[in-house]
């Protein structure tokens, strides 16, 4: 499991306030959302890329979509659901949101408001100047907030109930049950009600109403021949045990899976408890466990890796680690897991020429920076600094430090660069110099 932080949008009432969001990239758990999304985007028509699923280390109950698609999903939402019914609910209800272009339309409907809202700091400017009171402009600048509230409490609204009646379509289309979305509708107005929130759309993104509920309990009653799929609930139980281990306060994770617990999901939240702390042979003790009942199981075989790696035996840990890639080839993250072991041990120039290609296919998309970050040292490793700094260029560019990326960029191409990586460093010279000359318009 990696996490790692990037810079996303977050909507808020008067305008766009870019946030940091954690996000943690496990294949486990992503392989897994892409299975429950895969007939839901099938269903809508759409196409789904691997690397456009996300999970965000935050407790709450909450999954949201994204530009071009991309689907973020809370690790609250995996650990508290109860079956995988409710997470091809929560992703057919977000889906609605890409069928319905509700992005686009928020950010339209955002402009709007911030105009709206700089019309009435002029208008309060007039009002003070013109009676001499403070007041006189306070009363402006809440009344035009009070109007805003309103007007976008009932946009929201008006696209939740839309993006509820596109889930239920969706999930007819596959023969899933809308029960796991109400139920999960239901958990959330629940855990509202104990913290004392007010169901006022204002306060919430999705805001939750009894009424939505029963829209959902009259579609329960109607439907007929859908079906459950107890493999997915099992891959669930794993992937929770994983994430709640990861992610709860220790002494509430042995609380949840008590050493007596033999089952599967429990050895997985044993592996990392321990794990956590640091004690070795106790973690291998249960990853071996879990090895001994699926040997041939990638996850399995990717959690004793990195118990290895992060003792310090990287020479096992790369075995390890391509042994679980022999059972998921396609896995972009075992591939770095792999290369990353390789080059924390002692490395011949064999080695580190094989790790070329793997890398290279880890980051053919752009979705795993870190493989243009091994690719460079992997190039200074065998002495090749040219192609080393279009590399590093190239991890700047996609970590957003452009000046950084430029200075990388200018020195590698004074050297003598292979021909094929200088077609690409041609084509990331002319994207820093697009970029350039769009920062100079705002």
């Amino acid at each position: 499991m990696r996490r790692i932080f990037i810079l996303t949008i977050i909507f808020c009432l008067f305008g766009f306030n870019a946030k940091a969001v954690s996000l943690i990239s496990d294949e486990e758990t992503e392989s897994y959302l892409y299975d429950i999304l895969k007939p839901i985007f099938n269903a809508a028509d759409l196409p789904l890329r691997r690397d456009y699923i996300h999970i965000v280390k935050d407790d709450s109950l909450n999954a949201f979509v994204g530009d071009q698609n991309r689907m973020f999903v809370h690790t609250g939402t995996l650990i508290k659901a109860a079956n995988s019914n409710e997470i091809e609910g929560v992703l057919a209800h977000e889906t609605g949101h890409i069928l319905g272009g509700h992005i686009l339309r928020l950010k339209i409907k955002m402009q709007d408001l911030q105009k709206a809202t700089l019309a009435s700091m002029v208008a309060a400017a007039g009002a003070a100047a013109a009676s001499g009171r403070g007041d006189a402009a306070i009363a402006v600048v809440l009344g035009a907030q009070s109007s805003a509230i309103n007007a976008m409490s009932a946009y929201q609204m008006s696209e939740e109930r839309a993006a509820d009646e596109t889930a239920v379509l969706l999930l007819g289309k596959n023969h899933k049950s809308v029960k796991g979305l109400k139920d999960f509708m239901t958990k959330i107005q629940n855990a509202n009600r104990l913290q004392g929130i007010e169901e006022i759309p204002y306060f919430r993104t999705h805001p939750v109403t009894s009424e939505r509920v029963g829209f959902f309990n009259d579609k329960l009653k109607k439907e007929r021949g859908v079906s459950n799929d107890f493999a997915k609930d099992e891959r669930l139980k794993r992937i929770r045990a994983k994430l709640f281990a990861y992610l709860a306060p220790l002494d509430k994770v042995i609380k949840q899976y008590p050493l007596t617990d033999t089952s599967i999901a429990g050895n997985v939240a044993h592996t990392v408890y321990y794990m956590r702390q640091r004690k070795q042979a106790e973690a291998l003790k249960y990853a071996d466990i879990l090895i001994g009942k699926e040997p041939n199981n990638p996850y399995f075989l990717e959690l004793k890796g990195q118990i290895l790696f992060e003792g310090g035996r990287f020479a096992e840990a790369a075995r390890i680690y391509q042994e679980a890639l022999s059972f998921k080839p396609q896995s972009d993250l075992f591939k770095l897991n792999y290369a990353e072991a390789v080059l924390a041990g002692k490395p011949s120039a064999q080695d580190l020429k094989k790790l070329i290609a793997l890398l290279e296919q880890a980051g053919r998309n752009g979705a795993y920076p870190s493989a243009y970050l091994y690719l460079g040292r992997v190039y200074a490793d065998l002495g090749q600094m040219a192609e080393a700094d279009y590399f590093a260029a190239e991890y700047n560019y996609a970590l957003g430090e452009k000046e950084i990326a430029q200075k990388q960029l200018k020195k590698a191409l004074k050297q003598n660069l292979r021909s094929d990586i200088k077609l690409r460093a041609k084509d990331l010279e002319a994207k820093l110099w697009q970029d350039k000359k769009k920062d100079s318009l705002f």
